[in-house]
């Protein structure tokens, strides 16, 4: 039994020395990446629109996660509906020039529309963007009226 184990080791090894990816000389190898500048921000309580730059490998997917209470509306009988969300992904922007740098710089990013906040709570969602397999996460706040 040990002798047929370390046989299908040795195999497996083999395998896997053998699927090994070949450099090839004056060639860059990318690694998928995905970056937010900052970890949160701030939204004003009159809400509007808003971008955020994002320096990535290029953005796959934009996630808006919402915390339980504001993702749905509950009846008087506990059922639940989906509420409209306050906040709302309007493109993604592949090469987005940001006015604010001394040079310029090429990066992708995310444009959404915040609603105004009349709840009398703060409020947050997290936006969740994907390059290949790599991910990322900011947390937008947004104040109360």
């Amino acid at each position: 039994m040990k002798k047929l184990f370390f046989i299908a080791v040795v195999a497996s090894l083999t395998f896997v020395v053998g699927c090994e990816q070949e450099i090839i000389p004056n060639k860059i190898y990318d690694k998928p990446s995905v970056e937010f500048y900052e970890e949160s921000m701030s939204v004003s309580a009159e809400g509007g629109d808003l971008i955020i730059p994002v320096n990535s490998t290029g953005v796959d997917n934009v996630t808006i996660a919402l915390p339980t209470g504001d993702s749905w509306i509950i009846d008087e009988n506990g059922d639940m509906t989906p509420a409209d969300s306050w906040i709302k992904l309007v493109k993604v922007i592949n090469e987005y020039d940001d006015p604010t740098r001394a040079l310029a710089k090429w990066d992708s990013g995310i444009s959404l529309q915040v609603e105004p906040n009349s709840t009398g709570y703060e409020r947050t969602a997290t936006i969740v963007v994907h390059s290949f397999q790599a991910i990322d996460t900011i947390v937008l706040t947004q104040s109360a009226k």
